[in-house]
């Protein structure tokens, strides 16, 4: 890999850990007449006093719930976030703190929701996946360029697609031919007050295909949460001409559960079940969530041996590229990596979805608002 190439997104992500994970920004007089336009499907209840909406900008929620609450000068509603047009909970934010109150489904079900109120969103992406250690050639990575979108069909359902560009590939023999992106279908439920599910189907990223289905159980005002995860996949890829596929014959089901220390924003999580390739073990991650950066370390042990690693998440620019009343580009809310040392052990193996349901539903918990909120107000 070019040694510039490598060193520059290493200075890249390394200023964003330090800037976006410790500084917050300002909420005041900080706006201009297109700042309203980075919200959608926005709608104000005058009499109930809430204000729903839904923001694709900012990883950290909480950032759209205040800036929202600056532009309309209304301190007295509460905010209810939407996740692909589902209300999550609704949000009290007061001079003292926040106050969570969960939704139940005809509460959900009569906040309005139209895919006309979306605009066409595309984002650029950037993947980057690396070995280190190899002798003779000590960084071996595969870096790409996405451009995709995601098309609202109704309240929850979406289709995500788009287009890879490959920039730089020594890690494995797949060829520099610009490519369909992943392309997949996902409901996202909520279930009641505290339960949610996510339903995927498609092309997924690490070169799998399938059905992905999560449950999990996460009330925003407590500490604890739990989960379980199944998926049947295959394997594909896009040659220079047309799509190569094997048949569906990787079964994966994990499970959970997750607990929260508040002071700390500091997350302990146990999972275990049957990984990719039939590997089956445990897994404890310990996670450290900043202000819009979470960094967590982790330790596996399985039938395929054990290693560790580490995984980080972290904002781009938050700012629109582009932006007008129906179309957007802007770069991807959050990029995530992770890294083990395995060499082919296939220790613990798993392929990514868009979102992952705990690391979405973490973000809008009660204790991570408060922290956040105190830091910032």
């Amino acid at each position: 890999m070019n040694k510039k190439l490598l060193l520059f997104i290493a200075l890249y992500f390394s200023a964003n850990v330090l800037v976006w994970g410790q500084v917050p920004l300002s909420f005041k007089n900080r706006y201009t007449a297109k700042t309203f336009e980075r919200y959608e499907n926005v709608y104000r209840d005058s009499i109930k006093r809430f204000v729903s909406y839904e923001q694709r900008l900012y990883r950290n929620p909480l950032m759209g719930a205040l800036e929202l609450r600056a532009i309309l000068r209304d301190s007295s509603a509460s905010y209810i976030p939407l996740f692909q047009g589902v209300p999550m909970a609704a949000y009290k934010i007061g001079k003292d703190g926040i106050e969570v109150r969960e939704l139940s489904a005809f509460s959900r079900e009569n906040i309005p929701f139209s895919s006309r109120k979306y605009k066409f969103d595309f984002w650029i992406q950037p993947q980057f996946i690396a070995n280190f250690g190899n002798y003779n050639q000590p960084v071996q990575s595969k870096t790409n360029i996405l451009l995709n979108t995601q098309i609202y069909l109704s309240r929850g359902l979406v289709l995500n697609g788009g287009v890879t560009f490959p920039i730089v590939n020594d890690l494995d023999g797949q060829q520099l031919n610009i490519r369909p992106a992943p392309i997949y279908l996902n409901q996202f439920l909520a279930l009641g007050k505290s339960n949610f599910m996510s339903i995927s189907c498609g092309l997924f990223y690490n070169d799998q295909y399938g059905i992905n289905v999560q449950y999990r159980k996460n009330d925003f005002n407590s500490n604890w949460s739990y989960g379980l995860e199944g998926s049947l996949t295959g394997f594909y890829f896009f040659p220079a001409n047309g799509i190569y596929y094997e048949k569906l014959d990787q079964f994966m089901m994990l499970g959970d559960v997750t607990y929260r220390l508040d002071r700390a924003n500091f997350l302990v999580k146990l999972s275990g079940g049957q990984f990719m390739y039939q590997d089956r073990g445990a897994r404890i991650d310990l996670i450290r969530q900043f202000s819009t950066v979470d960094i967590g370390f982790f330790v596996m042990k399985t039938g395929n041996g054990a290693t560790l690693g580490f995984n980080l998440a972290v904002p781009l620019f938050a700012n629109p590229i582009l932006q007008g009343k129906s179309a957007r580009l802007r770069m991807v809310d959050e990029f995530r990596w992770e890294y083990n040392y395995t060499r082919g052990y296939n220790i613990g193996e798993r392929y990514r979805l868009g979102y992952q349901l705990d690391e979405k539903l973490r973000q809008y918990n009660r204790g991570y608002w408060q922290s956040m909120f105190e830091r910032w107000k």
